[in-house]
């Protein structure tokens, strides 16, 4: 059972109404939330908000409002996913072991001071304790460039996280600094936690014949794609995931982002920083993690066609790799190249399919009977499937097989 959330909905926005009060030294009357949707398949997040002081409660020296971005981290037992995971020794350790805390503890760390010229995390204001499972914490409102990503963009980003990684790979003393969790987890832990449970698992059971991709909707989307034969090509490559996740495990090793989608990289409208957000919490990585989030993150997001994945690849990986030298770490390109797209087919390549936006089979797929939106969003899934398949499966079987060969 998922324990009770002790806040509801209004006494949750009382009380970080009452908290931006006291933080920004105003009467609560001149406080304005605006609630931030996120996705609630995050454990951690319990609330997101957009805080704006208005000027006339700050006193004559102050002629703009405040602004703060509020986001409310919480103990995953009382996370509504809970109940996904059931009750044994794996639910019992990610109760125990979860770092929900870890946004903060990164940014306790001094992560910032480890950042290359043109990334930079945003400013944390404070951290406010709501109880022993609640913590708010009050960042910087950044002010972003809105809409899709240039490949150009993409690529600049992409020689930026290579500087990064470099600047943490295994050994490095910048490391010592992180948070505990950082150094317990053995090395591609935080790829394993996924993996293991969503795609050898749920991804396996979604895969057969009885699953969601023997959805109607699925079916008739993969005919009109030409691509009838893609749940089954899938599911005969489930099983090369455990060797995939240990083959990664024996590349060079980095502290990634571990979650370097655009939706986590905010470009500043100040300055053109790229502002890092939402960490992926801490193992070591294989070098090369991160371009795989950065190349189908804005595919996930709605901003840039699958069709683009080759071209975007293309132009991410040798800036990558530059960035990497930059900062005087030389890793052969085909080490990076696996460590890229063997984690983008251990993490993405077989959980694209959007299950929860499935449409009651019964309702049958006419072309105008409401499943329009549901219908555009799988072939473009469909389209980022193929495409991911195409790119990654090549370099993991010739890296497996020269895996083989030198055992």
């Amino acid at each position: 059972m998922t324990d009770a959330d002790p806040w509801t909905a209004q006494s949750l926005t009382d009380a970080v109404a009452d908290r931006a009060a006291r933080h920004l030294g105003v009467d609560r009357a001149h406080v304005h939330l605006t609630p931030v949707d996120y996705a609630w398949g995050s454990p951690a997040t319990a609330g997101l908000w957009k805080v704006e002081a208005a000027a006339e409660g700050l006193g004559a020296q102050q002629s703009q409002p405040v602004t703060r971005f509020a986001k409310l981290l919480r103990h995953p037992r009382h996370w509504p996913g809970l109940r996904t995971i059931p009750e044994g020794g794996a639910r019992d350790f990610f109760l125990e072991r979860f770092p929900w805390r870890f946004e903060l503890d990164m940014a306790l760390s001094g992560i910032d001071a480890v950042m290359p010229p043109g990334l930079r995390t945003p400013v944390l204001h404070d951290h406010d304790p709501l109880d022993e499972d609640h913590v708010l914490l009050w960042w910087e409102l950044v002010d972003e460039r809105p809409g899709p990503w240039s490949t150009a963009e993409l690529a600049d980003t992409a020689g930026l996280l290579g500087r990064l990684a470099a600047r943490r790979r295994e050994g490095a003393a910048v490391n010592a600094a992180l948070p505990e969790v950082c150094h317990q987890l053995p090395r591609g832990a935080a790829l394993r936690l996924f993996s293991e449970p969503r795609v050898l698992l749920f991804a396996r059971a979604e895969l057969a014949p009885d699953g969601p991709w023997s959805h109607p909707l699925v079916v008739e989307t993969l005919r009109d794609l030409g691509g009838d034969g893609l749940r089954a090509e899938l599911l005969g490559l489930v099983d090369l995931v455990p060797a995939v996740l240990d083959a990664l495990d024996d590349l060079p090793q980095t502290y990634a982002h571990g979650d370097a989608s655009v939706q986590n990289l905010l470009r500043s409208r100040a300055g053109g920083d790229v502002v890092v957000i939402d960490w992926g919490f801490g193992s070591l990585l294989a070098v090369g993690f991160d371009l795989g989030q950065l190349l189908v993150g804005p595919m996930h997001a709605g901003l840039t066609s699958a069709d683009d994945v080759p071209a975007i690849d293309a132009a991410i990986l040798p800036a990558y790799v530059a960035g990497l030298a930059e900062e005087g770490w030389t890793v052969p390109t085909r080490l990076v190249r696996f460590g890229h797209l063997g984690s983008l087919f251990a993490r993405s390549l077989f959980t694209a399919l959007p299950v929860d936006a499935l449409p009651d089979p019964a309702g049958g797929t006419g072309r105008d009977d409401g499943h329009a939106a549901a219908r555009a969003l799988l072939r473009e899934r469909l389209t980022l499937t193929r495409a991911m398949l195409d790119l990654t499966l090549p370099v993991v079987r010739e890296h497996l097989a020269g895996v083989t060969s030198r055992s």
